[in-house]
Protein backbone atom coordinates (compact mmCIF):
# COMPACT_ATOMS: atom_id res chain seq x y z
CA UNK A 1 0.00 0.00 0.00
CA UNK A 2 1.42 3.39 -0.82
CA UNK A 3 2.35 5.48 1.69
CA UNK A 4 0.46 9.02 2.58
CA UNK A 5 3.17 11.84 2.10
CA UNK A 6 1.60 14.41 4.87
CA UNK A 7 3.92 16.78 3.66
CA UNK A 8 1.62 17.55 0.79
CA UNK A 9 -1.67 19.24 0.51
CA UNK A 10 -4.97 17.64 -0.09
CA UNK A 11 -5.53 17.65 -4.18
CA UNK A 12 -7.83 20.67 -4.71
CA UNK A 13 -11.31 20.14 -6.18
CA UNK A 14 -13.13 22.79 -8.03
CA UNK A 15 -17.20 21.93 -6.90
CA UNK A 16 -18.64 22.54 -10.47
CA UNK A 17 -22.42 22.10 -9.39
CA UNK A 18 -24.56 21.21 -6.17
CA UNK A 19 -26.97 18.55 -6.24
CA UNK A 20 -30.07 20.35 -4.38
CA UNK A 21 -32.95 18.39 -3.41
CA UNK A 22 -35.83 20.23 -4.45
CA UNK A 23 -39.41 20.52 -2.24
CA UNK A 24 -43.39 18.71 -3.83
CA UNK A 25 -45.65 21.23 -2.73
CA UNK A 26 -49.10 20.46 -2.07
CA UNK A 27 -51.60 21.75 -0.65
CA UNK A 28 -54.14 21.04 2.33
CA UNK A 29 -58.19 20.64 1.92
CA UNK A 30 -58.40 24.99 3.60
CA UNK A 31 -55.93 26.34 1.09
CA UNK A 32 -53.09 25.77 3.31
CA UNK A 33 -49.57 25.62 1.09
CA UNK A 34 -47.25 22.28 1.79
CA UNK A 35 -43.83 22.14 0.96
CA UNK A 36 -42.22 18.72 1.25
CA UNK A 37 -38.78 17.64 2.16
CA UNK A 38 -37.79 13.88 1.69
CA UNK A 39 -34.53 12.65 2.81
CA UNK A 40 -32.58 11.24 5.93
CA UNK A 41 -32.74 7.56 7.20
CA UNK A 42 -33.81 8.13 10.51
CA UNK A 43 -37.54 8.02 11.56
CA UNK A 44 -37.83 11.18 12.13
CA UNK A 45 -39.78 14.54 10.46
CA UNK A 46 -39.84 18.13 11.25
CA UNK A 47 -43.06 19.97 11.02
CA UNK A 48 -43.02 23.57 10.98
CA UNK A 49 -45.92 26.19 10.55
CA UNK A 50 -45.53 29.83 9.81
CA UNK A 51 -46.82 32.89 9.40
CA UNK A 52 -46.63 36.17 8.37
CA UNK A 53 -46.68 37.81 11.62
CA UNK A 54 -42.94 38.79 12.45
CA UNK A 55 -42.14 42.80 13.54
CA UNK A 56 -43.45 44.03 10.36
CA UNK A 57 -46.66 43.98 11.60
CA UNK A 58 -46.79 44.83 15.08
CA UNK A 59 -48.18 48.28 15.92
CA UNK A 60 -45.85 48.93 18.79
CA UNK A 61 -42.57 47.09 20.29
CA UNK A 62 -42.41 43.69 22.05
CA UNK A 63 -46.24 42.12 20.57
CA UNK A 64 -45.30 40.18 17.95
CA UNK A 65 -41.99 38.35 19.85
CA UNK A 66 -44.17 38.24 23.02
CA UNK A 67 -47.05 36.61 21.39
CA UNK A 68 -44.96 34.22 19.59
CA UNK A 69 -43.39 32.89 22.58
CA UNK A 70 -46.41 32.80 25.06
CA UNK A 71 -48.28 29.88 22.42
CA UNK A 72 -46.20 27.50 24.85
CA UNK A 73 -47.14 28.82 27.78
CA UNK A 74 -50.46 26.59 28.17
CA UNK A 75 -54.00 26.14 26.01
CA UNK A 76 -57.22 25.36 26.63
CA UNK A 77 -56.38 21.62 27.68
CA UNK A 78 -52.86 21.87 29.17
CA UNK A 79 -50.54 23.98 31.41
CA UNK A 80 -46.70 24.85 30.12
CA UNK A 81 -45.29 22.17 32.43
CA UNK A 82 -48.26 19.59 31.23
CA UNK A 83 -46.72 20.50 27.47
CA UNK A 84 -43.07 20.29 28.26
CA UNK A 85 -43.74 17.04 29.95
CA UNK A 86 -45.56 15.67 27.16
CA UNK A 87 -43.28 16.59 24.36
CA UNK A 88 -40.41 15.27 26.68
CA UNK A 89 -42.07 12.01 27.04
CA UNK A 90 -42.45 11.41 23.29
CA UNK A 91 -39.08 12.35 22.75
CA UNK A 92 -40.14 15.76 20.72
CA UNK A 93 -38.80 18.89 20.41
CA UNK A 94 -40.57 22.20 19.89
CA UNK A 95 -39.17 25.24 18.49
CA UNK A 96 -40.79 29.05 18.50
CA UNK A 97 -38.94 32.03 15.86
CA UNK A 98 -39.88 35.50 15.34
CA UNK A 99 -38.46 37.42 12.45
CA UNK A 100 -39.11 40.85 10.69
CA UNK A 101 -41.55 39.58 8.50
CA UNK A 102 -42.60 35.97 9.41
CA UNK A 103 -42.98 33.63 12.98
CA UNK A 104 -43.04 30.03 13.19
CA UNK A 105 -43.49 26.72 15.15
CA UNK A 106 -41.83 23.70 14.43
CA UNK A 107 -41.97 20.24 16.10
CA UNK A 108 -39.09 17.78 15.94
CA UNK A 109 -40.70 14.15 16.35
CA UNK A 110 -40.33 10.67 15.84
CA UNK A 111 -42.34 9.49 13.10
CA UNK A 112 -44.15 6.41 15.30
CA UNK A 113 -45.17 9.70 17.71
CA UNK A 114 -46.58 11.48 15.10
CA UNK A 115 -50.32 12.21 16.27
CA UNK A 116 -49.39 12.61 19.40
CA UNK A 117 -47.25 15.83 18.79
CA UNK A 118 -49.64 16.85 16.05
CA UNK A 119 -51.95 16.94 18.68
CA UNK A 120 -49.97 19.43 21.08
CA UNK A 121 -48.81 21.26 18.16
CA UNK A 122 -52.70 21.66 16.99
CA UNK A 123 -53.30 22.80 20.57
CA UNK A 124 -50.78 25.14 20.63
CA UNK A 125 -51.23 26.28 17.25
CA UNK A 126 -55.52 26.88 17.68
CA UNK A 127 -56.23 26.86 21.34
CA UNK A 128 -53.58 29.07 23.45
CA UNK A 129 -54.66 30.95 26.54
CA UNK A 130 -51.97 33.17 27.30
CA UNK A 131 -52.28 33.78 30.60
CA UNK A 132 -51.46 36.95 32.63
CA UNK A 133 -49.13 35.59 35.17
CA UNK A 134 -46.73 33.75 32.29
CA UNK A 135 -47.76 36.85 30.05
CA UNK A 136 -45.41 38.84 33.30
CA UNK A 137 -42.99 36.64 33.85
CA UNK A 138 -41.94 36.49 30.38
CA UNK A 139 -41.96 40.27 30.06
CA UNK A 140 -39.79 41.21 32.98
CA UNK A 141 -37.42 38.02 31.95
CA UNK A 142 -37.28 39.51 28.26
CA UNK A 143 -36.91 43.41 30.29
CA UNK A 144 -34.35 42.18 32.37
CA UNK A 145 -32.24 40.75 29.58
CA UNK A 146 -32.68 43.87 27.44
CA UNK A 147 -30.79 46.52 30.41
CA UNK A 148 -28.15 43.46 30.88
CA UNK A 149 -27.77 43.85 27.02
CA UNK A 150 -27.45 47.48 26.91
CA UNK A 151 -24.65 47.20 28.71
CA UNK A 152 -22.78 45.91 26.10
CA UNK A 153 -21.12 48.06 23.70
CA UNK A 154 -21.66 45.63 20.91
CA UNK A 155 -25.24 45.56 21.57
CA UNK A 156 -25.57 49.66 21.29
CA UNK A 157 -23.60 49.49 18.47
CA UNK A 158 -25.77 47.40 16.57
CA UNK A 159 -28.44 49.44 17.60
CA UNK A 160 -27.31 52.53 16.49
CA UNK A 161 -26.10 51.13 13.29
CA UNK A 162 -29.60 49.81 12.10
CA UNK A 163 -30.88 53.17 13.58
CA UNK A 164 -29.21 54.91 11.49
CA UNK A 165 -29.47 53.22 8.17
CA UNK A 166 -33.26 52.03 8.12
CA UNK A 167 -34.56 54.67 10.60
CA UNK A 168 -35.58 54.41 14.29
CA UNK A 169 -39.47 53.53 13.88
CA UNK A 170 -38.69 50.69 11.04
CA UNK A 171 -39.22 46.93 11.93
CA UNK A 172 -35.68 46.23 10.28
CA UNK A 173 -33.98 48.76 12.80
CA UNK A 174 -36.38 47.29 16.19
CA UNK A 175 -35.27 49.97 17.90
CA UNK A 176 -36.95 50.64 21.44
CA UNK A 177 -36.42 51.34 25.08
CA UNK A 178 -36.71 50.18 28.33
CA UNK A 179 -40.43 51.95 28.59
CA UNK A 180 -41.71 49.52 26.32
CA UNK A 181 -41.95 46.27 28.65
CA UNK A 182 -43.97 48.60 30.61
CA UNK A 183 -46.70 49.66 27.97
CA UNK A 184 -47.13 46.20 26.46
CA UNK A 185 -51.01 45.15 27.10
CA UNK A 186 -51.93 41.58 27.14
CA UNK A 187 -54.93 42.49 25.46
CA UNK A 188 -52.70 43.60 22.47
CA UNK A 189 -50.84 39.81 22.42
CA UNK A 190 -54.33 38.40 22.17
CA UNK A 191 -55.90 40.61 19.29
CA UNK A 192 -52.23 40.29 17.24
CA UNK A 193 -52.88 36.15 17.91
CA UNK A 194 -56.48 36.44 16.70
CA UNK A 195 -54.94 38.61 13.34
CA UNK A 196 -52.31 36.89 12.27
CA UNK A 197 -52.29 32.98 13.25
CA UNK A 198 -55.03 32.38 10.96
CA UNK A 199 -55.01 29.43 8.33
CA UNK A 200 -55.21 32.27 5.36
CA UNK A 201 -51.97 33.43 6.78
CA UNK A 202 -49.76 30.34 6.94
CA UNK A 203 -47.87 27.58 5.25
CA UNK A 204 -46.25 24.59 6.46
CA UNK A 205 -42.76 23.06 5.68
CA UNK A 206 -42.02 19.28 6.25
CA UNK A 207 -39.37 17.63 5.96
CA UNK A 208 -37.76 14.30 6.90
CA UNK A 209 -38.60 10.48 6.70
CA UNK A 210 -41.74 10.56 4.72
CA UNK A 211 -45.24 7.91 4.10
CA UNK A 212 -48.36 8.55 2.89
CA UNK A 213 -49.86 9.02 6.25
CA UNK A 214 -48.10 12.06 7.58
CA UNK A 215 -49.62 14.72 4.58
CA UNK A 216 -53.12 12.89 5.76
CA UNK A 217 -52.18 13.33 9.68
CA UNK A 218 -51.06 17.42 9.25
CA UNK A 219 -55.08 17.73 7.07
CA UNK A 220 -56.61 16.04 9.67
CA UNK A 221 -55.33 18.46 12.18
CA UNK A 222 -55.05 21.62 10.21
CA UNK A 223 -56.89 21.05 6.64
CA UNK A 224 -60.76 21.13 5.53
CA UNK A 225 -63.68 22.78 7.85
CA UNK A 226 -61.37 22.11 10.95
CA UNK A 227 -59.24 25.39 10.55
CA UNK A 228 -60.61 28.12 8.75
CA UNK A 229 -59.67 31.69 9.66
CA UNK A 230 -59.27 35.02 8.28
CA UNK A 231 -56.72 37.22 8.48
CA UNK A 232 -57.42 41.05 7.73
CA UNK A 233 -56.56 42.50 4.83
CA UNK A 234 -53.36 44.74 6.44
CA UNK A 235 -50.53 45.49 4.51
CA UNK A 236 -48.51 48.25 6.77
CA UNK A 237 -46.03 50.56 5.06
CA UNK A 238 -42.80 51.56 6.72
CA UNK A 239 -40.81 54.30 4.86
CA UNK A 240 -37.00 53.67 4.66
CA UNK A 241 -35.41 56.77 6.44
CA UNK A 242 -31.56 56.70 6.43
CA UNK A 243 -29.68 58.80 8.52
CA UNK A 244 -27.84 61.85 6.89
CA UNK A 245 -25.60 61.38 9.56
CA UNK A 246 -22.86 59.05 8.62
CA UNK A 247 -20.11 59.05 11.54
CA UNK A 248 -21.51 58.95 15.21
CA UNK A 249 -19.47 58.00 18.08
CA UNK A 250 -21.23 57.21 21.24
CA UNK A 251 -19.28 57.02 24.79
CA UNK A 252 -19.52 54.29 27.22
CA UNK A 253 -17.69 54.54 30.53
CA UNK A 254 -15.65 52.38 31.33
CA UNK A 255 -16.06 50.02 28.58
CA UNK A 256 -12.70 47.96 28.03
CA UNK A 257 -13.11 47.66 24.61
CA UNK A 258 -14.68 49.62 21.65
CA UNK A 259 -17.36 48.52 19.20
CA UNK A 260 -17.00 49.40 15.48
CA UNK A 261 -19.72 48.90 12.84
CA UNK A 262 -19.12 49.82 9.31
CA UNK A 263 -21.86 49.36 6.45
CA UNK A 264 -24.43 50.78 4.68
CA UNK A 265 -28.17 49.62 3.40
CA UNK A 266 -27.98 47.54 0.52
CA UNK A 267 -30.77 45.33 -1.18
CA UNK A 268 -31.79 41.52 -0.76
CA UNK A 269 -31.00 38.51 -2.45
CA UNK A 270 -33.26 39.25 -5.62
CA UNK A 271 -31.14 41.83 -7.19
CA UNK A 272 -28.36 41.27 -10.09
CA UNK A 273 -25.59 42.75 -8.66
CA UNK A 274 -26.26 40.38 -5.24
CA UNK A 275 -23.86 37.61 -6.36
CA UNK A 276 -21.43 40.04 -6.59
CA UNK A 277 -21.56 41.51 -3.53
CA UNK A 278 -21.75 37.98 -1.78
CA UNK A 279 -18.11 37.62 -3.05
CA UNK A 280 -17.18 40.59 -2.31
CA UNK A 281 -18.25 40.32 1.35
CA UNK A 282 -16.31 37.01 1.76
CA UNK A 283 -13.28 38.35 0.46
CA UNK A 284 -13.38 41.14 2.96
CA UNK A 285 -14.21 39.75 5.93
CA UNK A 286 -16.97 36.78 5.53
CA UNK A 287 -15.16 34.27 6.77
CA UNK A 288 -11.83 32.89 8.83
CA UNK A 289 -9.39 33.33 5.92
CA UNK A 290 -11.14 36.80 4.59
CA UNK A 291 -8.47 39.92 4.26
CA UNK A 292 -10.12 41.26 7.70
CA UNK A 293 -9.20 38.70 9.68
CA UNK A 294 -5.81 38.32 8.01
CA UNK A 295 -4.47 41.43 8.64
CA UNK A 296 -6.48 43.25 11.66
CA UNK A 297 -6.66 40.33 13.89
CA UNK A 298 -3.27 37.94 12.50
CA UNK A 299 -1.26 40.58 11.51
CA UNK A 300 -2.16 43.30 13.75
CA UNK A 301 -3.79 41.47 16.58
CA UNK A 302 -6.13 44.46 17.28
CA UNK A 303 -8.95 41.80 17.77
CA UNK A 304 -9.95 38.53 18.59
CA UNK A 305 -11.93 38.49 15.74
CA UNK A 306 -13.71 40.48 12.98
CA UNK A 307 -15.84 39.77 10.17
CA UNK A 308 -18.31 41.26 7.33
CA UNK A 309 -21.93 40.30 7.09
CA UNK A 310 -24.48 40.85 4.12
CA UNK A 311 -28.20 40.41 5.39
CA UNK A 312 -31.39 40.19 3.07
CA UNK A 313 -34.46 41.17 4.07
CA UNK A 314 -37.74 41.00 2.27
CA UNK A 315 -37.61 44.24 1.64
CA UNK A 316 -34.37 45.67 2.07
CA UNK A 317 -30.94 44.62 3.43
CA UNK A 318 -27.38 45.55 4.71
CA UNK A 319 -24.08 45.25 4.69
CA UNK A 320 -21.75 45.71 8.13
CA UNK A 321 -18.39 45.56 9.18
CA UNK A 322 -18.33 44.26 12.54
CA UNK A 323 -15.41 44.04 15.69
CA UNK A 324 -14.22 45.05 19.04
CA UNK A 325 -11.13 46.24 19.82
CA UNK A 326 -9.31 47.84 22.35
CA UNK A 327 -9.35 51.08 22.78
CA UNK A 328 -6.42 52.47 22.68
CA UNK A 329 -6.18 50.78 19.18
CA UNK A 330 -9.57 51.86 17.88
CA UNK A 331 -8.44 54.57 15.09
CA UNK A 332 -5.50 52.48 13.96
CA UNK A 333 -8.29 49.28 13.51
CA UNK A 334 -10.49 51.80 11.47
CA UNK A 335 -8.58 53.13 9.25
CA UNK A 336 -7.27 49.18 8.45
CA UNK A 337 -10.73 48.69 7.61
CA UNK A 338 -10.91 51.68 5.32
CA UNK A 339 -7.25 50.26 3.58
CA UNK A 340 -8.99 46.97 2.93
CA UNK A 341 -11.43 48.34 1.15
CA UNK A 342 -9.77 50.84 -0.77
CA UNK A 343 -7.83 48.13 -1.87
CA UNK A 344 -10.84 46.07 -3.68
CA UNK A 345 -11.60 49.36 -5.48
CA UNK A 346 -8.32 49.71 -6.72
CA UNK A 347 -6.57 46.29 -7.03
CA UNK A 348 -7.91 43.36 -8.60
CA UNK A 349 -7.89 40.22 -6.70
CA UNK A 350 -5.77 37.73 -7.43
CA UNK A 351 -7.35 34.80 -9.75
CA UNK A 352 -5.80 32.03 -6.52
CA UNK A 353 -7.57 34.19 -4.39
CA UNK A 354 -11.18 34.32 -5.62
CA UNK A 355 -11.23 30.67 -6.98
CA UNK A 356 -10.01 29.86 -3.53
CA UNK A 357 -13.41 31.76 -2.14
CA UNK A 358 -15.55 30.63 -4.91
CA UNK A 359 -14.97 27.24 -3.91
CA UNK A 360 -15.66 27.71 -0.09
CA UNK A 361 -18.50 29.17 -1.14
CA UNK A 362 -19.65 26.37 -2.84
CA UNK A 363 -18.55 24.12 -0.11
CA UNK A 364 -19.99 25.72 2.89
CA UNK A 365 -22.82 25.70 0.35
CA UNK A 366 -23.20 21.81 0.28
CA UNK A 367 -21.78 21.39 3.92
CA UNK A 368 -25.32 23.26 4.65
CA UNK A 369 -27.29 20.87 2.87
CA UNK A 370 -26.89 18.13 4.54
CA UNK A 371 -29.67 16.78 6.13
CA UNK A 372 -33.49 17.44 5.13
CA UNK A 373 -33.99 20.00 8.33
CA UNK A 374 -31.07 22.04 6.88
CA UNK A 375 -32.73 22.34 3.34
CA UNK A 376 -35.96 22.84 5.37
CA UNK A 377 -34.35 26.12 6.87
CA UNK A 378 -33.12 27.41 3.39
CA UNK A 379 -36.09 26.78 2.00
CA UNK A 380 -38.00 29.16 4.90
CA UNK A 381 -35.58 31.81 3.93
CA UNK A 382 -36.06 31.49 0.20
CA UNK A 383 -40.19 31.10 -0.49
CA UNK A 384 -40.94 34.79 0.95
CA UNK A 385 -38.68 35.80 -2.52
CA UNK A 386 -40.12 33.61 -4.39
CA UNK A 387 -37.96 30.78 -5.03
CA UNK A 388 -37.62 27.00 -3.90
CA UNK A 389 -34.01 25.59 -3.08
CA UNK A 390 -33.44 25.32 -6.87
CA UNK A 391 -32.02 28.52 -6.69
CA UNK A 392 -28.70 28.15 -5.06
CA UNK A 393 -27.86 25.53 -8.16
CA UNK A 394 -28.27 29.51 -10.31
CA UNK A 395 -26.78 31.26 -7.66
CA UNK A 396 -23.40 28.97 -7.39
CA UNK A 397 -23.17 29.72 -10.96
CA UNK A 398 -23.25 33.43 -11.10
CA UNK A 399 -20.65 33.55 -8.25
CA UNK A 400 -18.29 31.30 -10.46
CA UNK A 401 -19.10 33.67 -13.77
CA UNK A 402 -17.70 36.49 -11.57
CA UNK A 403 -14.60 38.15 -12.64
CA UNK A 404 -12.11 39.96 -10.52
CA UNK A 405 -12.86 43.28 -12.63
CA UNK A 406 -16.55 42.63 -11.54
CA UNK A 407 -15.28 42.90 -7.67
CA UNK A 408 -13.78 45.84 -8.65
CA UNK A 409 -16.88 47.19 -10.34
CA UNK A 410 -19.09 46.63 -7.13
CA UNK A 411 -16.60 47.68 -4.98
CA UNK A 412 -16.67 51.58 -6.41
CA UNK A 413 -20.05 51.55 -7.18
CA UNK A 414 -21.23 50.08 -3.31
CA UNK A 415 -18.17 50.73 -1.41
CA UNK A 416 -16.45 54.33 -1.87
CA UNK A 417 -15.79 55.65 1.92
CA UNK A 418 -18.36 58.86 1.82
CA UNK A 419 -21.38 55.93 0.98
CA UNK A 420 -20.48 53.94 4.15
CA UNK A 421 -21.80 54.20 7.61
CA UNK A 422 -19.56 54.45 10.87
CA UNK A 423 -20.46 53.72 14.24
CA UNK A 424 -17.78 53.57 17.21
CA UNK A 425 -19.03 52.41 20.83
CA UNK A 426 -16.85 52.98 23.61
CA UNK A 427 -14.98 55.05 26.36
CA UNK A 428 -13.04 56.77 23.49
CA UNK A 429 -11.79 56.25 20.43
CA UNK A 430 -8.32 58.03 21.20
Amino acid sequence: MEKLNRSLPPQFKTIEHVDIPISKQDVLSNQIPVHIIEGGSQEVLKIEIIFNAGLWYQKSPLIAGTCNLMLNEGTEKYTAAELAEKFDFYGAYIAYNNSQHDASVSIYTLKKYLKETLDLLEEIIKRPTFPEKEFKTILSNKKQSFLVNREKTNALAKEKFNSLIYGDKHPYANVFDAKAFDEVQLNDIKNFYKDFYTSDNCHIIISGKMNDTVIQEVENRFGASSWKTKTPDVNPEHKLISSENKKIFVRKKDAVQSSIRIGRPLFNKTHEDFPGIMLFNLILGGYFGSRLMQNIREDKGYTYGINSLLLSHLESGHFAIVTEVGKDVCDDAISEIYKEVTRLREVLVPEEELNLVKNYFAGEMLRSFDSPFALSESLRGNLPFGFNNSYYEKFLQEIKAITSGKIMELANKYFKQENLYEIVVGENKD
